[in-house]
């Protein structure tokens, strides 16, 4: 077995280095074994420090991935219809061994051990990227680094949020993409195919990911002078399994909401969310394709930090000035599909970016919102300027030292990914009823629209099987026509779809009902009549700490934009209620 060099260069051939540092060799591989120790160690170090600060669940989506996950197994209709049809569900799934410990379940830590796994992963295949590239291990190690210390995805890898799942699933594909265009074996393309596949059922960035690599599939072919049989078979191999999650997930929407497009048109969407913004006049980049990719930079530029973004920047056109319309050149445009498919979703009004600066001056909007959307730019960031720094030692230890500058001004300036669930509209503040609850709940199934009103169920004390709402099927139906006869508590807020079907100035719900907790305007909770009288328990001192800058944010009038539902409700979109509401 071949020897690294003094300078930590490999001279082999692509095909043969895959094959020296394959999984079954890589304890032997000192450069990818301290890759992935340092990759640990950064991973265990920022998920204690945000665990010990409660702020892993800050995002009102974090809440909701985790409650999503906890439906398919603790809920009053069980199974996996509770996956609903908007949020796709491998990140639920991933949580599915971690999630049936209440203790997990309510700390957020089923979250943080489904992520912290992907962060790993991403990090181990951006290094094998990178050195399948540059044939120089400690160029490839150092630009990791870019990855693995960013304070941004050491955040979000500490959190319940689907991006990690996303990135792992991204860098892999690219990774088996990459060693495809250089080597052309089958195997590598499948690979590169089951990824993708993964990718797609994890965040829609995947199902840009997949379209990138079925065009480029033709495009490096006709490049390489391959025959159009050769091309086709490609093509074919890679589309029937690459793809086979999108194809899995519309016949899925069909089925269950008889839609097949329902996760893009249906109530819940994206786009019918951002209709508000669109309205409201704030959604910048909406038809305007500047706006859109100025915003989407901004984004990058906070997250990955101006010294790292400049030179993420000339990496990337070195790169192509070195290499032109070459194979490798081109697979690495892989990489920024999921950066393209933000910018025109923003165009196109199915998605959001609210970043300070960014905002136009007469703009009453100075917030943030949603800027974890550029965290898919630190692993093309890290790849490309690993490339620029390829065999040239005394660089490449300034590097490190630009880098360990960047990440402690980025710390001391702030995480935005971090402020965002601070203070900025992905914050879910504390709800004053999950508080009532937490102290007073003694049992009984709750009748709530978990979209429009969701509560803190998890550090309530509440298991999510005492929840009546959209996905309970008949259930909920039920409750609806006769709450008395199924719940014991009954929750509502002006417009839900509880108040909606339930008359609270009816004799019938007076007479069974009574009002117990009420905000002026908003959320009413009734408790059944005739039960026993309610305990009164100690809060727990973290529903008081971890949405304090949330709750400052929001006493003092700060400029939010108007959102359809309060933060953190998407939890548990209709399931095959969907169906029987038509």
């Amino acid at each position: 077995m071949a020897a690294l060099t003094l300078s930590g260069s490999t001279a082999l051939h692509p095909a043969s280095s895959a094959r020296r540092f394959g999984w079954l060799h890589w304890p032997q591989d000192r450069w990818l074994t301290s890759t992935f120790v340092i990759a640990l160690l950064a991973s265990v170090a920022s998920w204690w420090y945000f665990y010990s600060h409660h702020q892993i669940l800050l995002y009102g989506d974090a809440y909701s991935h985790m409650l999503i996950a906890r439906a398919l197994v603790d809920n009053a209709t069980p199974g996996f219809a509770q996956l609903g049809g908007v949020w796709l569900p491998l990140p639920h799934l991933i949580m599915e061994p971690f999630i049936w410990s209440d203790y997990l379940w309510r700390t957020g830590l089923a979250g943080s051990f489904s992520s912290m796994p992907c962060y790993l992963v991403s990090a181990v295949y951006l290094f094998l990227t990178a050195r399948r590239l540059t044939h120089d291990s400690r160029a490839s190690l150092i630009g990791t680094l870019v990855f693995i210390l960013n304070p941004n995805i050491l955040y979000l890898q500490s959190t319940p949020l689907t991006e990690p799942v996303l990135l792992a699933t991204m860098v892999m594909s690219c990774y088996y993409f990459i060693a495809w265009v250089q080597d052309e074996q089958p195997l590598a393309l499948i690979g590169c195919a089951v990824c993708t596949f993964f990718a797609t059922l994890a965040r829609y960035d995947g199902w840009a990911m997949f379209l990138a690599f079925l065009v480029l599939i033709v495009v490096i072919g006709l490049i390489k002078h391959r025959s159009r049989m050769q091309i086709e078979a490609n093509a074919i191999l890679f589309g029937a399994l690459g793809g086979l999650g999108i194809v899995l997930w519309l016949l899925w929407n069909q089925i269950i909401f008889g839609d097949a497009l329902y996760f893009q048109r249906g109530p819940y969407s994206a786009q019918e969310q951002q209709k508000s913004y669109i309205q409201a006049g704030i959604l910048y980049g909406y038809h305007n394709m500047f706006e859109a990719l100025r915003f989407y930079v901004f984004g990058a530029i906070e997250t990955l930090g101006p010294l790292i973004f400049v030179l993420a920047l000339v990496a990337l056109v070195a790169f192509f000035m070195r290499h032109r319309l070459t194979g490798e050149s081109l697979a690495l445009l892989a990489f920024l599909a999921p950066s393209a498919f933000y910018i025109y979703s923003m165009f196109s009004g199915q998605a959001i970016m609210f970043v300070p600066g960014a905002e136009p001056a007469n703009s009453l909007v100075r917030d943030l919102f949603n800027v974890r959307y550029a965290a898919v730019v630190v692993p093309p960031a890290a790849v490309y300027i690993a490339t620029l720094f390829r065999r040239l030692p005394l660089a490449q230890v300034g590097l490190v030292g630009v880098l360990l500058v960047q990440t402690a001004l980025t710390m001391h300036g702030g995480i935005v990914t971090l402020q965002d669930g601070q203070y900025g509209q992905s914050c879910a503040p504390t709800n004053r009823l999950s508080l009532y609850l937490a102290q007073h709940y003694n049992g009984g199934f709750i009748l709530e629209d978990t979209y429009q009103n969701s509560q803190d169920f998890a550090n309530a004390g509440i298991d999510f099987q005492n929840v009546v709402y959209q996905g309970s099927r008949s259930l909920w139906v039920t409750a609806l026509s006769d709450p008395a006869a199924v719940v014991d508590w009954v929750t509502m807020k002006p417009g839900d779809l509880v108040a909606q079907h339930i008359n609270t100035n009816a004799p019938a719900f007076k007479k069974a009902f009574t009002l117990v907790f009420s905000v002026p305007g908003g959320t009413q909770l009734y408790h059944k009549n005739g039960l026993a009288p309610l305990p009164t328990r100690p809060l727990p001192a973290n529903l008081l700490i971890m949405h304090q800058l949330c709750d400052t944010a929001n006493s003092h009038g700060q400029a939010h934009a108007p959102t359809p539902a309060t933060a953190g409700t998407r939890a548990l979109m209709p399931t095959l209620m969907g169906k029987e509401e038509r």
